[in-house]
């Protein structure tokens, strides 16, 4: 396991400081999808992942968990990173996604992970490998996750344009995002 990935799996555990994606723009400022490979910074450790299908990256043939009343401690870090992800990413592009765009994301993921679904898409898919990269998740773990995710927006959305998940996460994340 190279450095980033012994950072990031630190980072993981510990709880504290959640590993980070590094966003990409174009030359005309636009966010940009990552193909082949994404920067992560973990601690003090800095260095370019290479991302496998994520069809490569499922492991072992662990049961779902019952998501129903939120994550399990053994899969909350997991969900940390996946949504600390989403806000940094609203964050840089200036604009939060309609809880339908984000219910729309996490379905994608779990129905064809390796689709092509735009930027916000493709790093919330680099941040699910970078994480499977260091910890064992089972197709069918990875399918309740993103369906929780998917729920959790379809349970916040009031309106055709309503914002309100993305409006949950920021407190969480208001400390994190600052680092």
């Amino acid at each position: 396991m190279n450095e980033t990935l012994t950072a990031t799996r630190a980072c993981i555990e510990s709880k504290e400081r959640l590993p980070s994606l590094v966003l990409v723009r174009d030359s005309a400022g636009q966010l940009v999808s990552p193909r082949d490979c994404v920067e992560v910074h973990a601690g003090d450790a800095a260095e370019s992942l290479a991302l496998r299908p994520m069809r490569a990256l499922f492991r072992g043939s662990r049961k779902a968990p019952d998501l129903a009343h939120g994550p399990t401690s053994e899969l909350d870090p997991f969900f940390m990173l996946l949504e600390y992800t989403v806000v940094r990413f609203c964050e840089a592009d200036e604009r939060d996604e309609t809880d339908q765009e984000m219910e729309r994301i996490y379905t994608l993921l779990r129905r064809r992970p390796d689709s092509d679904g735009g930027p916000l898409f493709a790093y919330v898919r680099a941040a699910a490998q970078l994480y499977m990269s260091v910890r064992d998740v089972s197709e069918a773990e990875y399918e309740a996750v993103m369906k929780r995710l998917a729920k959790s927006c379809r349970t916040f959305s009031m309106a055709p344009i309503s914002r309100n998940y993305l409006a949950t996460l920021r407190p969480t994340f208001a400390a994190m995002s600052s680092q």
